[in-house]
């Protein structure tokens, strides 16, 4: 087993954990435009079948558009990932959604302007969506080029701790042939399972491997336990930010069932730790029920706000910019409802302008 390959597929895994945890589900193929083949997912484009490392459903839905789904092109580098992957990137989007079947008894249908049927294919067509997910940080080029095509980026890096990045590094050929090759390999296939339960009699190895307190169980169980207790928001930027809650579970506003719709939030940050900012979510009809979460800012936008020296008035501007709607995936605790939406109170906002003005 090549250890790339392991790496590759522990990415794999991971980011499929997170994207299940917000509602995400496997998609199943339909042996013709979509199939199986060796363990691997692939999806026909104009050019090629290509294997797709994650391809999903999204939780819901948008109304007056085809449905969409999620392709996520896994890189486990042990460096920053390069403009020439998200290029790539792009360049799979465009095949897979301009494919399209057209025959030469379809070109002649054409012709006839009083044919009985339409000269198209009877299939759902989906609007595919192709992101890069990787272990480390991205280049700028990659960023900008990325922002400017509308491709979404996601790295380990910006929710696992340094350590376990670092132990994912380190994964190289001479670790993986210090272990069983058994092992490895039925880890490996766990790992590349869209459906697979560590549990089943099928992964019984993987299950004792993993608890062995080995580096790939350390790293497994790390962001198992991260996604698990976290919540995973999105701006209306695109920009992606993990919420933990300081409280328990069961006390949690985010996982109440009681018909709470008209959530609000206030954002606040302290001086010895500028990047992790502290979102009180609270009901708008009833105050007393409320839930404070820590996140760390995204790495683009805390850079926004370093140009200003990280000025107060500077962090109100952001907030307003990039924080006044969050869209929190909740599918794990709240199934019937898979996402609540947060909005900035404008009120309070424009209260501590007032006061930061009038200090000024």
């Amino acid at each position: 087993m090549k250890a790339g390959n392991l790496k590759g597929a522990l990415l794999e895994y991971i980011v499929r954990q997170l994207l299940k945890s917000c509602g995400f589900t496997n998609i199943k193929a339909d042996n013709l435009f979509s199939f199986e083949r060796g363990g691997l997912f692939f999806i026909n484009g104009r050019g090629a079948a290509h294997d797709a490392d994650i391809i999903m459903n999204p939780p819901i839905q948008m109304p007056f558009a085809y449905p969409s789904q999620l392709l996520f092109e896994c890189k486990a580098y042990g460096t920053v990932t390069s403009l020439s992957i998200v290029r790539n990137a792009a360049g799979l989007r465009n095949d897979i959604n301009e494919f399209e079947v057209v025959t030469r008894d379809s070109l002649l249908e054409r012709q006839n302007n009083r044919r009985a049927a339409y000269a198209v294919d009877a299939r759902t067509r989906f609007l595919y969506q192709v992101g890069v997910a990787s272990v480390n940080d991205f280049t700028k080029p990659c960023v900008e080029y990325a922002t400017n095509n509308k491709i979404p980026l996601l790295s380990l890096s910006w929710f696992l701790s340094q350590r376990i990045i670092s132990d994912f590094n380190s994964i190289d050929q001479t670790l993986v042939n210090s272990f069983d090759r058994s092992d490895i390999q039925n880890l490996y296939d766990f790992l590349k399972d869209r459906e697979g339960d560590m549990h089943s009699v099928q992964y019984n190895r993987v299950n004792n491997f993993l608890r062995s307190g080995n580096i790939f169980g350390n790293i497994i169980t790390f962001a198992n336990t991260t996604i698990n207790y976290s919540y995973v928001g999105l701006l209306e930027t695109g920009d992606m930010v993990f919420l933990f809650g300081r409280s328990r579970s069961e006390d949690n506003i985010l996982n109440q069932r009681d018909g709470v719709v008209a959530l609000k939030a206030e954002i606040h940050w302290i001086s010895n730790r500028k990047n992790v900012w502290t979102l009180t979510v609270f009901n708008d009809h009833n105050r007393n029920q409320q839930t404070d979460f820590d996140f760390y800012v995204p790495k683009r936008i805390f850079n926004h706000w370093k140009t200003f020296n990280l000025d107060k008035n500077s962090a109100l501007d952001i907030k307003q910019k990039f924080f006044s709607r969050i869209f929190v995936f909740n599918q794990k605790n709240n199934p019937e409802v898979p996402f609540s939406i947060i909005n900035i109170d404008r009120e309070w906002l424009a209260q501590i302008r007032n006061i930061e003005n009038s200090l000024i």
